[in-house]
């Protein structure tokens, strides 16, 4: 059964082995099965993992957007809310969550360095967020309400759209002043909430005296609400929707998973496969060698047999072509010469009916010799003439054997 960690990073500077973490685990349904306090190491593992960031630690802005794709929003964004920072925009992760009202859009920004050391605590441990999302995510808000949630010394007030203000917590009964500030600044742009809904940490209750004088101080509204506003389903709908993870902070998914777990194959394999290019190698060099001292040794040979050979250029096709010649010149039957001759008197006896029978062939000395049997002495004036056609082609008189058989002999010079 795949089961989901809500992890809750602490709202703290740095981060080390010793600092504790609030955590549920939620089954595959999302009920929560157990939950705690502890250090990383004594956390229970799940297939998925939401980290929950502080909300102290992501400042809310709304920023008008050009009508991009939001791979170009995304780009841009840095730019576009650098009028709206008093510091480098460099030196933040900016996140747009969605439009509020009118034309502008709610963008969550985050110190880079702070989110880095976060995620690499994590890591360290073993845990690899699928998303992140603000505490602020697990409080639903009803339209024309903002949800306050009072966790001393910090607090923070959230708007239906996602918006969220942070402020300091007093500890006299008057609202805090950043609250009043953000109250006053939604009355004149139109967007003042119908009521506030206050919320406390750990489960407990507000007073209900902080919320009447609340509502008198602001002239508005202000009731209570129990379990801190925590809503298990908001953090698991955040996840998907309203996910902090974004460009050089996306996760890497399962993908990530399993080339972690595959590096030491992975590495292997690129062993091997490096060995076998090295053998490759050596002997596509080994070889190369052998050609080359063989080309050498085929060259010298040539130039031994032909000295007055001027250039060698192939030399396996200049010695054949050269051997061919002086067999020609020598009177000796090369291959094509044989080929030829075969074919000449084949076109002879074809001239004469019927064909004599063929009781041998020879090639000697470049000379090509028939020898066959006549049916009678009619055949042999036939035979003569077909002869007669083939240039250095010769046909012996009409002789009987010592089988009594009336053979001839043509005799034929294949090099000529």
């Amino acid at each position: 059964m795949p089961l989901t960690l809500l992890l809750r990073i602490p709202d703290l500077p740095r981060f080390d082995a010793a600092t504790p973490a609030g955590w549920t685990l939620l089954d595959a349904a999302g009920a929560p099965l157990r939950n705690g306090i502890a250090i990383l190491a004594d956390i229970p593992r799940a297939e998925r993992i939401i980290a929950i960031a502080p909300p102290a630690r992501l400042l809310n802005l709304e920023t008008p957007l050009p009508a991009v794709s939001p791979g170009k929003r995304d780009a841009l964004l840095r730019y576009a809310i650098e009028d709206k920072l008093t510091i480098d925009p460099a030196t933040v992760h900016a996140v747009v969550l969605g439009r509020s009202a009118g034309a502008e859009h709610v963008v969550v920004v985050i110190d880079r360095a702070w989110l880095q050391a976060a995620l690499a605590w994590l890591r360290h441990a073993g845990f690899l967020p699928h998303s992140l999302v603000s505490q602020a995510a697990g409080i639903v808000v009803d339209e024309g309400e903002w949800a306050v949630l009072l966790d001393a010394p910090h607090g923070i007030a959230r708007r239906a759209d996602g918006f969220t203000y942070n402020f300091d917590v007093t500890t006299g009964s008057e609202p805090p002043f950043a609250l009043r500030l953000a109250l006053k600044e939604a009355r004149e742009r139109q967007r003042a909430p119908g009521r506030l809904t206050l919320y406390a940490t750990g489960g407990g209750t507000p007073d209900a005296s902080l919320a009447g004088s609340w509502a008198d101080a602001l002239g508005i509204p202000v009731t209570t609400g129990k379990a801190g506003g925590e809503n298990i389903g908001a953090y698991l709908a955040a996840a998907k929707a309203s996910n902090l993870l974004t460009g050089e902070f996306a996760p890497q998914g399962s993908a990530a998973s399993w080339v972690t777990a595959l590096k030491p194959v992975i590495a292997m394999a690129a062993l091997l496969l490096v060995v076998h290019i090295g053998l490759v190698a050596i002997d596509s060099f080994r070889l190369n060698r052998e050609r080359a001292a063989l080309e050498t040794e085929m060259t010298q040979l040539f130039k031994q047999a032909f000295p007055a050979a001027q250039a060698v250029v192939d030399a396996p096709l200049q010695m054949t072509r050269n051997l061919q010649q002086a067999r020609r010149e020598r009177g000796l039957a090369a291959e094509d010469d044989a080929r030829r001759a075969i074919a000449a008197l084949s076109r002879v006896l074809q001239e004469v009916s019927p064909a004599p029978s063929i009781t041998s062939l020879a090639l000697n000395a470049g000379v090509t010799t028939l020898d066959i049997e006549l049916a009678s002495a009619d055949q042999h004036d036939a035979l003569r003439r077909a002869v007669g056609k083939l240039p250095d082609a010769a046909l012996s008189n009409a002789a009987k054997d010592a089988a009594g058989r009336l053979v001839a002999r043509i005799s034929f010079k294949g090099g000529a």
